[in-house]
């Protein structure tokens, strides 16, 4: 018998079908095995980036936070280094995250803000503020702090359009009782008073009064603000009697 007639007898043709039976049964238990691997090699690299990504979000925001506590520009190369950590944090995160996003834009907005409002000098790190809060919005639009942030750099940029009113709207109607948001309202406002409607005076007094009603601390920054801008006016006709007088808010007694 040749070979070929070996191999076409139905007994081989049946024992060759069970070893390839044999063979997929193999294979296809061992799918959700290597299936498992590889879903826990991708999740260990992601959970390596994202830890990357929080310890460079932790030292961009702690270059923030003695920023607020020295109250002026930081030097060049403090603002390099949290730049680049705040933008590492953006790129190794593996989604666009509104708190990453508004970090990144609070720390453009510390370049220069001690130059004056509309000064070409600071014109590209107010616009990248600007594009990189509108960035944060998109991602996480009820946000009160990134709107009201967004109000800000208008107010730097002296851009008092369609867009800086829906900044103001969307900060009052979204952190109505936000204390931080409430104070940046009041401060854009008495900055901007001569630009704004009637709306969005009405919106400043009630920040102003939600802020002075809070606390001490924030009536008196209020008053700063007020002296620094010269609206020691619009501060006093915001406040009850009762409101100025607990806050001792001397300029506004009579």
């Amino acid at each position: 018998m040749s070979v070929s007639q070996s191999l076409d007898r139905p007994g081989s043709r049946k024992r060759h079908s069970h070893a390839s039976s044999r063979g997929e049964r193999v294979i296809m238990q061992h799918v959700p095995v290597l299936l498992l691997v590889l879903l826990s090699f991708v999740l260990m690299v992601m959970g390596a980036y994202m830890l990357l990504a929080g310890i460079a979000s932790y030292q961009a925001e702690a270059f923030i936070s003695s920023w607020d506590k020295q109250g002026r520009e930081p030097s060049v190369v403090a603002w390099e280094i949290a730049h680049n950590a705040a933008q590492r944090a953006i790129r190794l995160y593996p989604v666009a995250d509104g708190d990453r996003l508004d970090r990144l834009g609070r720390i453009y907005s510390w370049k220069q803000f001690r130059q004056p409002y509309a000064a070409p000098a600071a014109q590209h790190s107010r616009r990248a503020a600007l594009e990189t809060y509108r960035a944060a919005i998109a991602a996480r639009p009820s946000w009160p702090y990134t709107w009201a942030r967004l109000a800000h750099s208008k107010l730097y940029l002296q851009e008092f359009d369609s867009e800086f009113d829906q900044a103001m709207a969307q900060a009052f109607r979204l952190g109505p009782w936000r204390i931080g948001v409430n104070l940046e309202l009041a401060e854009i406002g008495f900055d901007a008073w001569p630009q704004l409607n009637e709306a969005q005076r009405q919106a400043t007094r009630e920040s102003t009064r939600r802020s002075a009603a809070f606390g001490n601390a924030e009536a008196q920054h209020l008053l700063e603000i007020a002296q620094r801008t010269g609206r020691i006016r619009v501060l006093c006709e915001s406040l009850s009697h009762e409101l100025i007088s607990m806050r001792k808010l001397a300029p506004c007694v009579h």
